[in-house]
């Protein structure tokens, strides 16, 4: 049996009824997979047989939300639903908008009381959905595991990506959650002030908490995450996503007490200032006239690397790298992390909290 398509245009602007309408109305399915796609074509096939291996679980419908991908994701998702057993509904919105307002529109495209999400870089495995079902019979709110994709290890290297998750660290990814429709009607679901593809996940299933929701850990749910390869300035720039910590964290100080310290995100940013502080130490002595001042500089410089390179070579490597490689690559590691404190002070500044 063929899938079928359900195309539907979101408009440039106006309402999420007005592209609902376009998408023929709301289905009438119990339950509803949400996945937002941007130009990444070549994962779908992936997902979607992950996905079919669910069908022994329960039946349900595919809801896919293009967000104004440029690349093949529409044609590929038309070839890949022709030939699916599942029943595909993909809506595409016609600029980016970001993760957000794509799962938003997917799951207000259905009437389904049980709404599953996951991304499009994983692949859930046999038993995924109906664990999480089984989680939402207790809980409003059920969140299964998520581990590397064991095919792509070989992938893991200093500035790839992927996800672990395998408890209920209070993070939520919505890699891999499940929610009771009436949590995502009364909440107004996702929030869209998350402009980027981090803290929206968290921030929902904090205000749900926060209104009186349960959750519930299920470890036989499992999606397997891509480790996706990665080069310094590809790390870079997805650093800069990380300002929307500082923004989940304005809106739920508890999250302080999940970090490293309550205003410090990750153990590496605080070095990287200390460090900064010999650089500029360094940097300015020769300025005093003097080779005791310049002696002096060196010295302080030195003292305040030393504290991040030994993090950086011992304690928190970047991934897949033996020692030679970390120290060849320390410079890499400072700018990244660097970035990442960079992210945060921007984010701080504009969400009037304090995270580095």
């Amino acid at each position: 049996m063929a899938g079928r398509v359900t195309r539907a245009l979101r408009p440039a602007a106006g309402s999420y009824d007005d592209a609902v309408d376009q998408a023929a109305g709301r289905s009438a399915a119990r339950v509803a997979v949400v996945v937002p796609t941007h130009c990444r074509a070549g994962l779908l096939g992936r997902l979607l047989a992950g996905l079919e291996a669910q069908l022994d679980s329960a039946e349900f419908e595919l809801v896919v939300v293009d967000d104004a991908s440029t690349d093949e994701t529409i044609a590929v998702l038309e070839a890949l639903a022709a030939r699916s057993p599942l029943t595909v509904r993909v809506l595409r919105q016609q600029r980016n908008r970001g993760p957000a307002a794509a799962r938003n529109l997917g799951w207000q495209a259905t009437s389904a009381t049980a709404i599953a999400f996951t991304d499009d870089d994983c692949a859930p495995e046999p038993g995924w959905l109906r664990g999480l079902l089984d989680g939402l019979e207790t809980a409003d709110i059920a969140q299964g595991r998520t581990i590397p994709e064991a095919e792509e290890i070989d992938r893991l290297g200093p500035f790839s990506r992927t996800l672990s998750v395998g408890s209920e660290d209070g993070f939520y990814q919505t890699c891999n959650i499940a929610y009771r429709r009436e949590v995502l009607e009364r909440l107004g679901g996702f929030d869209e002030a998350f402009r980027f593809p981090a803290g929206e996940d968290t921030d929902l299933a904090w205000r749900a908490r926060e209104s009186g929701a349960t959750t519930v850990f299920c470890h036989d749910a499992v999606v397997r995450h891509t480790v996706r390869r990665s080069n310094l300035l590809g790390a870079l720039r997805d650093t800069w996503r990380w300002q929307s910590a500082p923004q989940a964290i304005s809106r739920h100080p508890q999250l302080r007490s999940l970090i490293y310290r309550p205003h410090i995100w990750r153990p590496a940013h605080p070095l990287v200032l200390l460090a900064l502080v010999g650089i500029a130490a360094a940097v300015t002595s020769p300025w005093l006239g003097s080779s005791a001042a310049t002696a002096a500089g060196c010295c302080v410089a030195v003292a305040a690397l030393a504290p991040y390179a030994v993090h950086r070579l011992y304690r928190r490597p970047l991934p897949g790298t033996r020692l030679s490689k970390r120290v060849v690559l320390l410079p890499a590691a400072f700018l990244l992390d660097g970035a990442e404190v960079l992210a945060c002070v921007v984010g701080s500044i504009r969400y009037r909290t304090l995270l580095i």
